[in-house]
């Protein structure tokens, strides 16, 4: 378990305030706006000098995360951070080059530079920073659940959309859900793919995308049934194995899902539910819904197949495998309770790196 009786410390090593862009006081303001409790030994005010750079040395051994100023010539600072082994960052607005240290220093910090406060920012939010309070030790990769955006994904019948209502009613996440009903295409696509394919795939693949941009605006954690990436990975080269969309209709499809996926955010973390092919089926003939009940099993087989090479392929993203095959979570308050803790365990276990 995350040791949740201090924050993570970060250490800003601020340097001399007269040659940064970004005042002190802003930095301080942001990591303590990501969760961090903020430790600066020299905030720019304090005369140089040996006391002064032991201070900050005894500061860097006490951090989790290192900042470094280096328009205020922290370099050796950086130097130090990387021989403790801490995770460190750089930031410079005013062009820092480092003379005969540039590029020891880009090595040190792994290119892991930031050119402006929104661009740290999003190094330690959108890229995530991880901290096994346990050690001290920290990777970026992970950010805390509270601000996590996690996608819901898996074969048709495996249960996505009842775990995402029974983990709704927690209160804890905010839900963006699949625009499942405003496909103008559904009722017609299954039956018909050679004549709706192409126009079903650009639907979804413009209603995810700006699913994926609204994350941006929602705080707190967010929950989302499938993402861009299966849409694309998935569902497009399913239709072109069936043989609704050509080689030229798929290569449209891969360009424009291509071209989105670089411009909105990415979950933190997708949840696969995997389930045997056999109890998937049983489960969508007993849901009869819109749109499945003239898919065919080898349709299914499908789709299955893709969704288990995209889930072992994928590694854009974390993927965290539940099996739902023994869970019956939505008639049973025991399943129910089991797939809360399961959930809770593979967050816990990713929130801490092994």
């Amino acid at each position: 378990m995350v040791n949740r009786e201090r924050l993570p410390r970060a250490c800003y090593i601020a340097g001399a305030a007269k040659r940064g862009r970004v005042s002190h006081l802003a930095v301080t303001n942001l990591l303590a706006e990501l969760g961090f409790e903020t430790i600066v030994p020299n905030d720019g005010t304090t005369p140089t000098g040996n006391g002064v750079f032991n201070k900050s040395v005894r500061a860097i051994e006490e951090a989790d995360l290192v900042v470094v100023n280096l328009d205020g010539g922290c370099a050796a600072e950086a130097g130090i951070a990387y021989g403790r082994g801490k995770l460190c960052v750089g930031l410079s607005t005013s062009g820092y080059h480092g003379n005969d240290h540039g590029r020891i220093v880009e090595g040190i910090l792994d290119s892991r530079i930031a050119r402006s406060l929104d661009g740290l920012r999003k190094m330690l939010a959108e890229e995530r920073v991880v901290i096994d309070l346990r050690t001290g030790e920290a990777t970026i990769d992970l950010r805390r659940l509270e601000r996590s955006y996690v996608v819901v994904s898996g074969p048709l019948g495996v249960g996505k959309t009842t775990l995402i209502d029974l983990l709704a009613r927690t209160g804890i996440w905010t839900v963006l859900p699949e625009p499942v009903m405003e496909n103008p295409y559904l009722s017609k696509v299954y039956a018909n793919l050679s004549d709706y394919a192409f126009r079903n795939q650009a639907f979804y693949l413009g209603q995810r995308a700006a699913l994926h941009n609204s994350a941006r605006h929602v705080p707190g954690a967010i929950l989302q049934e499938r993402c861009l990436s299966e849409d694309a990975e998935v569902f497009n080269r399913v239709m072109h194995d069936q043989g609704a969309l050509d080689d030229d209709d798929l290569e449209t499809l891969m360009t424009l899902a291509r071209g989105l996926l670089e411009n909105v955010p990415q979950p933190d973390l997708i949840l696969y539910l995997t389930a045997p092919f056999e109890l998937t089926v049983e489960r969508i003939r007993g849901r009869d819904r819109m749109g499945e009940r003239d898919l065919d099993l080898g349709f299914l087989s499908n789709v299955y197949q893709r969704y288990e090479r995209w889930a072992d392929a994928e590694k854009s993203v974390p993927v965290l495998r539940i099996d739902t095959s023994e869970l019956d979570y939505a008639n049973a308050p025991g399943d129910a309770a089991e797939v809360m803790r399961r959930v809770e365990a593979l967050f816990t276990d990713a929130l801490v790196p092994t």
